[in-house]
């Protein structure tokens, strides 16, 4: 049984390659608890004809009450600009601009590369070197790209310090679906609770 619709507009980021019929489903959890789910996947984002594909998803995210991000190991095919960012990319960015409600998910092949480097060293000349992670790069390849880890480094604020000071840094890591919806679930179940949170920020 449908709940009944609370009105509220959740914006979902991610890119769509091998996640198909993952969006579905979660496109289906956050309607069936009364959401207007705004997804370019699904074509529920309202277009205008005048604008690009990019302007068309970033004004769905300035239009949204709350936003869903995925971080996964493709960066997307919308790089609009040579050496540019994706439109997922830009989703987020434009998501952190804004005062609302945000929840990141972040596919643990991402989070496992992340840690694969973190503190890595490179022996060059028998003296050990620091590898600096933003000088790293391997895009467009099908295991990772490693645009990904730097939406995730984005995400949890990595570059803030100290650590402990960090606030909306929160990232879920999930391995499957059942994952993803388990954590949508217990945070978009109740609208209720969800409203408190957009009054909260306003």
């Amino acid at each position: 049984m449908l709940a009944k619709r609370n009105h509220i507009k959740v914006f979902v980021a991610s890119t769509v390659y091998n996640f198909e019929l993952q969006l579905k489903e979660i496109y289906e959890l956050l309607d069936s608890y009364g959401y207007d789910v705004l997804m370019s996947h699904q074509g529920t984002i309202l277009l205008d004809s005048q604008l690009s594909n990019l302007d068309n998803c970033t004004n769905g995210v300035k239009e949204c009450d709350v936003f869903v991000g995925f971080i996964r190991p493709d960066y997307g095919s919308g790089v609009l600009d040579k050496n540019g960012k994706s439109i997922t990319h830009y989703e987020f960015e434009t998501a952190y601009t804004r005062n609302i409600p945000r929840f990141v998910l972040a596919d643990y092949r991402v989070v496992f590369t992340r840690q694969l480097f973190k503190d890595s060293y490179i022996i060059e000349d028998m003296s050990a070197k620091k590898i600096d992670f933003d000088t790293i790069s391997f895009e467009n390849k099908g295991v990772m790209d490693t645009r990904c880890v730097r939406m995730y480094n984005e995400a949890i604020k990595d570059k803030e310090k100290p650590a402990s000071k960090r606030t909306g840094n929160w990232v879920q890591e999930y391995i499957s679906i059942e994952q993803i919806k388990l954590h949508l679930e217990s945070q978009f179940k109740y609208p209720k609770r969800i409203k408190k949170l957009i009054i909260k920020y306003e």
